[in-house]
């Protein structure tokens, strides 16, 4: 049934030509590992080698939807979520939810992101479930080795499923704190040994650690910066459910429905500890890890110093409504709760198709004027292109609706980069995989140059033998 679900509703990833700048630059064949191993993530070139470096939407979309699917049923017994209707709306949340959508977009590493997200969470599982008096602390240890391996930031995930878990535990009085400290070191020797491997990788292989996002400061450095870091936190908690700096929610009320749920949560939460028969210094550690789950949810940000909490990175706060759905005793909550996430996943399913039509829109308008300036100039393609500009996609007022109810994130954007390097590659490939063309591009002293220039000649010119593409004056055009 999931599966189904996630073919149905994303069908449009496989169908449509919708693309991100990302995308461009690495779609059919990818092969750019040494820029992943250099950012840590050591896994997705093995990922690429098991691929022989090809990358095909529908491919990839239904070996992500098998990862997905194999997940959501290990988190459902791991949290004992039984019920039907609590059932179902772990089912509708997982399929709509804008992190999900965002991911299942990058095709050319969502097979190995799902199979980061299926390996965290069989970390914890596993680790509870296996009596095994070896394999118990060795295969979790070499999960989270994998997990981190194909994307750091599912450190957040593997943290708050463990945390979480360990809530139940403790209000079903079934915990057993000395085994539940041994996963704690399980973890360490586990994000230790990826340190390790991502070491001994960029050494084999003559790679330098990128400064993307600071990950060249990964280590003791980031020791120091604790104190912020928690500030960070609830920061990017309260950024995630009441802003629409990560993902829109004020257009479609989900800051409100965010905040519902989450005074519910409380009111479960503080249900569950009254009726509770445990210690009274346990129901105080109950409260410390509940004001600190903003914390747990964003711990990747206490590895990567200058990591920016954007859909891809926000795997944990997915587990957090099927926590919620497992704590659910009351009738009447468990109504309340189930239709604010009905209502909630009603949103993030328009979210996700407006973002499908905002980005296939943005392709056609891309392909619409390159195309034209490549009619425009059929006898002159020996000369070079520049591409200049943006491309305001919000102008037609029918598209203005849709484009205000994706989920932001990269739905908004353009299909080129604006460092030159990256928009320079990126509109060859462009040329060459929607136009069968090869072509040049102008230098980047030359594209600096008319850059910099105020010209008013039209969509398309020439300058000095350089044939210009100006996106601004398109936008003005439509205006």
């Amino acid at each position: 049934i999931l599966f189904g679900l996630l073919f149905l509703f994303h069908l449009p990833l496989m169908i449509k030509n919708i693309i991100t700048a990302d995308v461009l630059l690495n779609n059919s064949y990818y092969d750019g590992y040494a820029w992943e191993i250099s950012l840590g993530r050591f896994g997705l070139f093995l990922g690429g080698l098991f691929k022989a470096y090809l990358s095909f939407p529908h491919i990839d979309l239904i070996f992500s939807y098998i990862l997905l699917s194999i997940t959501l049923l290990i988190l459902l017994d791991l949290f004992e979520i039984k019920d039907i209707i609590p059932t179902c709306c772990s089912f509708l949340l997982f399929v709509v939810s804008p992190i999900v959508s965002a991911t299942l977009l990058f095709h050319y590493c969502n097979i190995v992101y799902f199979l980061s997200f299926l390996l965290g969470v069989s970390s914890v599982y596993l680790y509870y479930k296996l009596d095994h008096k070896y394999l118990k602390y060795i295969i979790p240890t070499l999960f989270v080795v994998g997990c981190l391996s194909f994307y750091q930031a599912y450190l957040s995930l593997v943290v708050t499923i463990f945390v979480l878990y360990n809530i139940r535990l403790i209000l079903q009085k079934k915990i057993d704190y000395k085994n539940s400290l041994k996963y704690l070191f399980v973890l360490v020797i586990g994000i230790v040994s990826y340190f390790v491997f991502m070491k001994l990788s960029q050494l084999l292989l003559h790679i330098d650690m990128a400064s993307y996002s600071n990950a060249n400061s990964i280590g003791i450095h980031t020791l120091l910066s604790i104190p912020s870091k928690i500030m960070d936190s609830y920061r990017l908690f309260y950024q995630f459910y009441f802003t629409d700096i990560i993902m829109k929610n004020h257009f479609f009320y989900n800051h409100i429905l965010n905040l519902l749920l989450w005074i519910l949560f409380i009111i479960i939460i503080g249900f569950s500890i009254y009726k509770s028969k445990i210690k009274t210094w346990e129901k105080v550690l109950l409260v410390i890890l509940i004001v600190l789950l903003p914390v747990f949810l964003n711990s990747v940000i206490f590895v990567i110093s200058d990591a920016k909490l954007q859909l891809l990175m926000s795997a944990s706060y997915l587990v957090v409504p099927l926590f919620f759905l497992s704590l659910l005793k009351d009738r009447y909550l468990k109504i309340a709760t189930c239709l604010i996430l009905c209502v909630l996943s009603r949103n993030y399913f328009i979210q996700d198709q407006a973002t499908y039509v905002s980005l296939e829109n943005t392709f056609n308008q891309y392909q619409t004027i390159i195309g034209s300036a490549i009619q425009q100039n059929i006898n002159h393609l020996d000369q070079p292109f520049v591409v200049i500009g943006h491309l305001d996609t919000n102008q037609d007022p029918v598209m203005k609706h849709v484009y205000e109810r994706n989920y932001g994130y990269i739905s908004d954007d353009g299909i080129f980069w604006d460092e030159y390097n990256l928009r320079s590659l990126g509109f060859t490939r462009f040329v060459s995989e929607y136009f069968g063309l090869t072509v040049q591009y102008a230098d980047e002293d030359t594209y600096n140059a008319i850059l910099n220039q105020k010209y008013s000649n039209g969509i398309v010119y020439n300058v000095n033998d350089v044939i210009v593409i100006d996106l601004n004056h398109y936008n003005k055009k439509e205006e």
